[in-house]
């Protein structure tokens, strides 16, 4: 059974589904063609330099693909009626131009900014006997022919996989990922971000190396060693290291009425701006099974840590949590429990049909990472259409293959950020509400996102770091949604709406309402070319402003 981290309850993995025949919409069209804050330097072992992130991340990388490597070569010597692994790797190259009216997003002094970028980029898709992931990087060179922003070099990355380094026994779990995070909820935004001041390059990367098996075949143990690094280009916030050494120990799920399982973790994190932190945690699990659609868990615990605390103190923990699966197509998740900054939750719905899929997910949980977010997706609108696609396709490689093709075919992002998150330098806690739906139809897509989130510091003995100097709680509101239609096999017309608010206690706020509407059409078996345009109102600590955009881009896969 998989933890859930932010409550420490386990539930069940995901049932394979079989093949629905009413997701077949998207892809009848394919089946017919192919600053002031220094940050310090601890002497702390802990403590790692800016490289030392980069460094991770390509050996993570190398990792993934060597390791693809060795399993092709094994794969090669396998029977002829077995199923060969799957690789997809995928080259492209994007050029386009941009001009704005407002590019230094100023409400007194506009200047319209004409930039041309070239953006060379990489997808691999694995699903092996070895490893199992995917990596999406691109590199972005941005020559700004007016205005009066600089030339920057830019990289996107986003990466997750698995390598099997030992014969089911012995895995290594890597992930990274970079890209632009608002320094201040309430700083000021560009439409096309490209000359945003109020944006830094972030990167996060992760290796988990992890041993597991089974004991006298009644029970299941897990050992597990995490570092994660997060890197930010500002030196106004926190750069982080975390190290996290965990065991589990628990009955197997085979058709057992009660199980149960042990687990403890030992984490420790070191800010670059800020305190250091340190915290345990051991916890039992009782597992009822109600029926093979219904499970109950029970939880109870204790942790020790200094995060609200100079000193370390203990808590109690107690938990109690729920998953029930209906039917294929319907999933219902609970878990709360009591922790040391009150009561947290994960609560995680989902519904599908052939054409559509409604998700609803709502948190309340500490995080000790600079940036928000510590899942690794490939997109929100990516997700939704892998879901709609999942039935019918159960393969990853060949499906990422044709999420890809729909959102190059409706000149759709793979991911639209909903919610813009900001840096923090400190643990803090976030409660959080998302609604998203996906609608298909023969010719159209429509994708809908409601978020909700507050935010709030844990560590009250820290100032001079974020946005939580000022404002003790931090409310952010947003929706937004996108709209594909496919004109003719070749052109498709998209638009989007996205509506966000950001409120601090202390009066500070945010505002930003953008529109924007696109032509996509294929101008070669791989090549695309893509005219948008865009409009946005904003408004936050420079005061209100308008930016209108057009763009014009042209992209090729090798």
């Amino acid at each position: 059974m998989a933890m859930v981290t932010a409550t420490g309850l386990a539930m069940g993995s995901r049932p394979a589904r079989p093949p629905n025949p009413t997701c077949r919409c998207l892809l009848h069209h394919e089946n017919h063609r192919e600053g002031t804050l220094m940050k310090r330097t601890h002497p702390r072992a802990l403590a790692m330099p800016k490289c030392s992130a980069t460094m991770l991340g390509c050996v993570a990388l190398l990792g993934m693909l060597a390791g693809e490597s060795f399993a092709q070569a094994a794969g090669d010597a396998e029977p002829s009626g077995t199923t060969r692994p799957t690789t997809w790797i995928e080259p492209s190259v994007s050029v386009g131009a941009t001009l704005s009216s407002n590019g230094n997003a100023s409400s007194a002094n506009s200047r319209s900014e004409l930039a041309l970028d070239v953006s060379p980029a990489l997808k691999v898709v694995m699903n092996t006997p070895r490893v199992k992931g995917f990596v999406d990087y691109s590199l972005s060179a941005t020559y700004y022919l007016q205005g009066n922003s600089r030339n920057r070099i830019g990289n996107r990355l986003n990466a997750d996989g698995t390598v099997d380094v030992w014969d089911g026994k012995a895995f290594v779990d890597v992930s990274g990922s970079i890209s632009d995070e608002a320094i201040s909820a309430f700083g000021p935004q560009t439409l096309t971000g490209l000359s945003d001041t109020n944006r830094s390059e972030t990167s996060v990367y992760r290796i988990s190396p992890h041993i597991g098996g089974t004991i006298a075949g009644v029970m299941d143990y897990q050992l597990r060693y995490a570092l994660q690094t997060v890197n930010t280009s500002t030196s106004l916030r926190s750069d982080s290291t975390s190290q996290v050494l965990s065991m589990r120990l628990g009955s197997r799920p085979v058709g057992q009425f009660l199980g149960w399982s042990v687990d403890a973790m030992s984490q420790v994190n070191d800010y670059s701006i800020g305190r250091d932190t340190q915290s345990d945690i051991a916890r039992a699990n009782l597992f009822i099974l109600a029926s093979p659609q219904l499970t109950f868990s029970l939880t109870a615990g204790v942790e020790r840590n200094d995060i609200i605390t100079l000193q370390p103190a203990s808590y109690n923990i107690t938990g109690a949590g729920m998953e029930w699966r209906p039917s294929l197509q319907t999933s219902v998740s609970v878990a709360v429990e009591n922790r040391y900054f009150g009561t947290g939750y994960n609560v995680a719905l989902e519904h599908r049909t052939g054409r559509t899929v409604w998700r609803y997910v709502a948190s309340r949980s500490a995080s000790d990472s600079p940036t928000q977010s510590g899942a690794f997706s490939r997109g929100t609108i990516y997700d939704l259409l892998d879901a709609l696609l999942e039935p019918l396709q159960p393969d990853p490689v060949r499906r990422a293959q044709l999420v890809q093709l729909e959102l190059l075919r409706l000149g759709l992002p793979a991911d639209t950020p909903v919610l813009q998150d900001f840096l923090r330098s400190s643990a803090s806690l976030n409660q959080t509400q998302q609604l998203s739906v996906a609608l298909s139809g023969i010719r159209s897509v429509v994708t809908f996102t409601l978020t909700r989130s507050t935010s709030s510091r844990l560590d009250s003995f820290f100032t001079g770091g974020d946005d939580f100097d000022i404002n003790d709680d931090i409310a952010q509101q947003s929706w937004g949604v996108n709209y594909a239609h496919r004109i003719t096999p070749l052109t498709s017309f998209n638009a989007a709406f996205l509506n966000q608010k950001s409120t601090g206690n202390s009066g500070a706020s945010g505002r930003r309402q953008t529109v924007s509407a696109g032509l996509s059409t294929r101008l070669a078996p791989r090549t695309n070319g893509i005219v948008q345009v865009q409009y946005g109102r904003f408004n936050n600590s420079g005061g209100p402003y308008t930016d209108a955009a057009i763009s014009a881009r042209i992209n090729h896969r090798f």
